[in-house]
């Protein structure tokens, strides 16, 4: 049985990523939507896109107006629990209406 923590929210999630996974490579930049994305993956199911909002990263690194070499940096350094909240939205149902899983500041 896993362990869970309470979110703001009320909301139980598992502390653990429970299978998800992301890949080992760096997440894609959209300059237009100012956001960068990853897709979760688990064995025996279909692969999530998750979608970082800027503002998450520059929240993590407690300024404003960040260089995209600057975010992917950001993006590193916080990559773990930037996948944990991902997985951990995932497996709560915390799915935007596309599917996808929206990672905000409050998030991180």
């Amino acid at each position: 049985m896993p362990c869970g923590v309470e979110d703001g929210a009320g909301v139980k999630m598992a502390i653990e990523p429970e299978g998800w996974h992301m890949d080992p490579g760096s997440p894609s930049w959209d300059p237009e939507a100012k956001t960068f994305s990853f897709f979760l993956h688990k064995r025996n199911r279909e692969s999530v896109l998750c979608i970082v909002a800027m503002d998450a990263l520059e929240n993590a690194a407690q300024s404003s107006d960040l260089s995209e070499p600057t975010l992917t940096r950001i993006f590193g350094a916080h990559r773990q629990l930037i996948e944990l909240r991902a997985a951990q939205k995932l497996n709560a149902g915390q799915v935007e209406s596309n599917g996808s899983v929206l990672v905000r500041a409050e998030d991180i």
